[in-house]
């Protein structure tokens, strides 16, 4: 089965400043990142704030373009579309329910607006499409009136799942899509996803660095560290058995309701590495306990695992010579 949407050495490099008469340094944002999607799959990407996870989700929507790579889209090169072919095939969700949605215009002009811009229906057949929607993630056709100003986190992120779908698209992007939401939210809206991914065949992209929620989501996981994916597998396998240090410590952080035990210790210290002036050799080294003198010197490719499941950049993974 070929892949619904694919990322191919996908790399986005910015320049930042670096203080007053400095030269400008380049940020590797995204560095060589391949990856693949099937359609009906839900591809969870997580790691440390700062790693790049939103950065790929905006390049995967074509809203920031890469500096090298490409993205696909049924083999189709993302760049090759026109806006609107790409808003027909993949929608976003963001994180943030309160800055995302026009907080004085009615739920259902937001909901209705993507059919009307792409000129879909009659001004009454968007309308019921609309109500239809809104009623399909939960909210009843009585609050199709109100402002987006009006209602709860949750009922936002709610519209903002509705707006995405009225299109009906093939891929969703959803960059931590539950992290500004209660606790007791976060869960109805991922219960709302899957129910919304198996009704409509949705295939997912999703970010977050809660990997409780991606865990109980996600299909296949893919780990992210200073711009590179450092271990890709099926869910299942990487959480009963990660492979690359970095991911061992992540989900070593995981809090757990157990008296007593207090705060997990990652064992990375406080700090996270400078991408504008990474280290050598493997990037997590300086923080990985178990690094090797090869560490500090080559990078790590993204090799199939010696346990013959998944993919891991980890020269620890490697077989003896």
């Amino acid at each position: 089965m070929s892949a619904l949407i694919e990322a191919v050495g996908l790399t986005r490099t910015f320049e930042v400043s670096a203080g007053m008469f400095q030269a400008k340094r380049l940020l590797h944002a995204v560095n060589g990142v391949d990856l693949s999607v099937e359609r009906g799959d839900v591809l969870g990407i997580v790691g440390e704030s700062g790693c790049g996870k939103s950065t790929l989700a905006r390049m995967l929507l074509g809203l920031v373009p890469p500096t090298q790579g490409s993205v696909r889209i049924d083999g189709i090169a993302l760049e090759r579309m026109d806006r609107r072919e790409r808003a027909r095939r993949v929608q976003p969700v963001f994180q943030d329910p309160y800055s995302s949605l026009n907080p004085r215009r009615t739920i259902q002009s937001i909901v209705e607006f993507p059919l009307a811009v792409h000129g879909i229906g009659t001004s009454a057949q968007r309308r019921e499409r609309a109500i239809e929607m809104l009623a399909r993630v939960g909210l009843p056709d009585r609050l199709a009136g109100q402002s987006a100003g009006q209602l709860s986190g949750g009922q936002r992120q709610r519209v903002a799942i509705a707006r995405a779908l009225v299109m009906n698209p093939e891929v969703v992007v959803c960059d931590e899509p539950t992290s500004a939401l209660d606790v007791s939210v976060q869960a109805q809206i991922l219960n709302l996803l899957m129910d919304l991914r198996r009704e409509f065949n949705l295939t997912y992209v999703f970010i977050s660095h809660n990997l409780a929620v991606v865990e109980h989501i996600a299909t296949q996981v893919a780990v992210m560290y200073l711009g590179r994916v450092v271990e890709f597998n099926d869910a299942k396998a990487l959480f009963a058995t990660p492979r690359h240090p970095y991911t061992q410590a992540l989900l070593a952080s995981v809090l757990t309701p157990e008296p007593g035990l207090g705060i997990p210790d990652m064992g990375l210290g406080l700090s996270f590495p400078d991408p504008t002036n990474p280290p050598s050799g493997c990037g997590f080294h300086p923080r990985c306990r178990q690094r090797l003198a090869v560490c500090e010197t080559q990078m790590p490719g993204l090799l199939p695992c010696n346990n013959g499941t998944g993919l891991v950049a980890c020269h620890l993974d490697r077989d003896p010579a």
